[in-house]
């Protein structure tokens, strides 16, 4: 019985040693018709390289709970009888159990990591539409309200009085805002309360969204009332793996710029510590001569 378990996990011990490897090769296979962006060499080899070091502790920690729980079951012996012994053998699989279930924990985290960085390599394959700013916008402060009510935040929303249209990936414009509205969550550090009395949760924060025209073009503007960004950070904050944040894959706002650029547009940055961020988008109007500009963003 030894043997048998023994043999079973050295089997999972390899195929845990390679799993990033295996979901690597997938996930390339999937991308064959969106290749990679092609990118300098020394820009491609920062990037394999701080690849490389995120997926290291989650397969550290395969390879050690693959070892604790093929020891495990090793002293697993089911031939004797002895009520010692079974409750011994219950405690050794149920220790097992619980390694297996945070090697398959670590095992999607190398998947979610190699899904963003894939993600971010890949060329944006853009569904272009026509689309109003305005529209787009409003739907998604609409779907973010309630996870802004759930953490305390107050969200503002002050949209242009005329449409903003724009030729855009809807679905891409909106992970963006997406990315941002949570970026800026974060950053307020607002704790899930209960409502109060009033019905409304005690304020966390302030999170404001507008929209404008600007020389030809329409703006986005994001706003909170956070913790704000050091200067020291403000340089690199669009990079890939420069993310401050505990568990992040370091690599949502520089999917964000991929995006924004892709559509022809730029995305900014303002901050100041103690008193909050605000990120800036300007994408390119479907008809600019016709437009007559707001006040200044």
């Amino acid at each position: 019985m030894r043997e048998f378990w023994g043999g079973i996990l050295v089997a999972m011990l390899v195929t845990g040693a390679g799993v990033a490897a295996v979901l690597f090769r997938t996930k390339l296979r999937r991308t064959r018709n969106h290749p990679p962006v092609a990118a300098p060499d020394e820009e491609l080899t920062r990037l394999t390289g701080e690849l490389a070091h995120e997926i290291k502790n989650p397969l550290s920690t395969v390879k050690i709970n693959l070892q604790l729980a093929k020891e495990a079951l090793d002293d697993v012996d089911l031939t004797e009888p002895s009520r010692v012994l079974w409750d011994q053998c219950r405690h050794n699989l149920a220790g097992a159990s619980r390694k297996i279930a945070i090697v398959q924990k670590e095992t999607e985290r190398l998947e979610h990591i190699l899904d963003g960085f894939l993600k971010y390599v890949r060329r944006p394959d853009l569904q272009l539409a026509t689309v109003d700013l305005n529209e787009l916008v409003g739907d998604m402060v609409d779907f973010y309200s309630p996870q802004a009510y759930s953490h305390a935040l107050t969200v503002r929303q002050g949209l242009c009085n005329e449409p903003l249209t724009c030729r855009a990936d809807p679905g891409a414009l909106k992970q963006v805002l997406l990315n941002l509205f949570i970026n800026s969550q974060q950053a307020m550090e607002g704790p899930q309360r209960e409502p109060s009395h009033s019905g409304s949760p005690d304020k966390g924060g302030e999170l404001m969204i507008r929209t404008v025209r600007r020389a030809g073009r329409a703006v986005i503007q994001i706003s909170d009332t956070g913790k704000g960004i050091p200067p020291e950070r403000l340089p690199s904050i669009f990079q890939p793996y420069r993310s401050s944040r505990s568990g992040g894959t370091g690599l949502g706002l520089a999917t964000a710029k991929k995006i924004v650029e892709a559509h022809g547009g730029t995305i900014a940055v303002h901050s100041e510590v103690g008193k909050g961020t605000s990120f800036t988008i300007e994408l390119p109007l479907v008809n600019p001569a016709a437009e007559s500009d707001d006040e200044s963003a």
